[in-house]
């Protein structure tokens, strides 16, 4: 069985069976990224196939820092990044006086029912939300970053970034409650 350092090897000499190697190794789980950021999955499949091409091309700058893994996974996220810049102008943001809050009291028992719900479910769900909306909570609940981080890459401001993280947020809760009813 190959290292990733013999298939980071073979890719940079341009190796087919190395590129094979790597897509088979990863795919699945850079696919599962793009469908996250995608949401739904003819895109998702384009922008796997996009994304691949990148990491063949741009191999060649890897110089083993970090895992593989995390560097194509960064590769993937600034990819779906671009197209969402090129798709839009942006998000466009709306001035809100207040965003509701969850309850601190019922926080303990919501989180507990969150974990129950099917993985299949939450992502159906964060998959009908606005790309804008899905975007911030993929970047910042799931890709961890912050929102300072979230706001150079998007180009808005931090409060913007916070704003559309928290109307997503209702916005998931109330698709999933929604499906629960169903």
């Amino acid at each position: 069985m190959l290292t990733d350092e013999d298939i980071i090897q073979g890719c940079k000499k341009g190796d087919r069976r190395a590129q094979e190697a790597l897509f088979l190794r990863y795919g699945k789980k850079m696919y599962g990224y793009c469908l996250r950021y995608s949401g739904n999955p003819a895109d998702a499949n384009d922008l796997l196939q996009d994304g691949f091409v990148k990491v063949f091309e741009f191999i060649g700058t890897f110089k083993g820092d970090s895992a593989i893994e995390a560097w194509m996974t960064r590769l993937f996220i600034n990819l779906a990044i671009s197209r969402f810049r090129k798709r839009s102008s942006g998000p466009q943001f709306v001035e809100v006086d207040s965003i509701p809050l969850a309850e601190q009291a019922d926080e303990k028992e919501e989180v507990q029912e969150t974990l129950r719900e099917s993985v299949d479910e939450v992502l159906s769900a964060l998959a009908a939300l606005p790309e804008k909306y899905r975007l911030v909570i993929n970047l910042y609940a799931i890709d961890k970053m912050s929102h300072r981080e979230i706001a150079e890459q998007l180009g808005i401001s931090e409060g913007g970034s916070k704003s559309l993280l928290s109307r997503g947020r209702v916005m998931l809760k109330e698709l999933l409650a929604n499906k629960k009813k169903r």
